[in-house]
């Protein structure tokens, strides 16, 4: 996977800030460039504070669309719900990596699928959780869940009681504190979360799966996105597909797509 550096905005002191990423045609920003939201989300989005760079798979493929489309991208990660926020208003923004759900269809232009996503309810040995079939079955127990979320929210409609966080690494505190009972998260993501906390990620257990959620994440672009550039970047998305790159991107240190 190739590094992207990235100026992110995690905090008070880089708020406001918005750099390019080398290989997002980095330059300085004008009205005609493309500004692409994230989140960390490893190992598919993967941000190393130390060096602001960001990279893994997810990265590599948005990279190449827009190579591809022969766009500017300027990368911006950030918390959540702020990426989500800002690719909602503002124009000529995309935001990866985006679950399309019913309550969303109307609120982006969904340009494609750019990474895998198998959610699971996991919860902790020692915790008096069992595993089942149907994750309903789980509903007494409380569960972490971060803001803006797709898995929160879904939860939470289901009648679970959830407990908000900021951040998804703050839901795996919470479990580990014992403040929750359960988290929700991606077969992949949430271990390699837990283990770069630095706690027993041996105690994770997998307690049920989560079928109508686990759906390929998009990338999307907010309304107000000139229809011709998302155009250009579908068409782009479906050349790598066809030429058989994205299967290649993900494939490189184990990954496998869905596609």
């Amino acid at each position: 996977m190739q590094d992207y550096p990235s100026k992110v905005v995690l905090g008070p002191v880089l708020a406001g800030l918005i750099a390019y990423v080398a290989g997002f045609l980095p330059g300085v920003g004008s009205a005609g460039d493309i500004t692409v939201m994230t989140t960390p989300f490893p190992p598919y989005v993967v941000y190393q504070e130390d060096t602001d760079q960001a990279s893994g798979p997810a990265v590599d493929i948005v990279h190449r669309i827009c190579e591809e489309a022969e766009l500017t991208c300027l990368l911006r990660v950030e918390p959540w719900a702020r990426a989500y926020e800002t690719a909602k208003r503002m124009p000529n923004t995309l935001i990866f990596s985006i679950a399309r759900r019913p309550d969303r269809e109307e609120q982006f232009q969904w340009i494609g699928t750019v990474a895998p996503y198998h959610v699971r309810l996991f919860s902790l040995d020692g915790y008096d959780v069992p595993e089942v079939e149907s994750w309903r079955r789980l509903q007494a127990f409380h569960v972490a869940g971060q803001m803006r979320d797709v898995k929160a929210q879904y939860l939470e409609n289901a009648g679970f009681d959830v407990v908000k966080a900021p951040s998804a690494e703050a839901t795996i505190r919470m479990l580990y504190a014992g403040r929750a009972e359960l988290v929700a998260g991606d077969s992949l993501s949430l271990p390699y979360r837990a283990k770069a906390l630095a706690v027993d990620d041996m105690r994770l257990k997998v307690v049920a799966e989560v079928p109508e959620l686990s759906t390929e994440l998009y990338l999307a672009a907010s309304l107000t996105t000139d229809e011709i550039v998302v155009r250009s970047l579908r068409n782009a998305l479906d050349a790598l597909k066809r030429r058989g790159d994205y299967d290649r991107i993900w494939a490189i240190g184990g990954f496998v797509s869905s596609n």
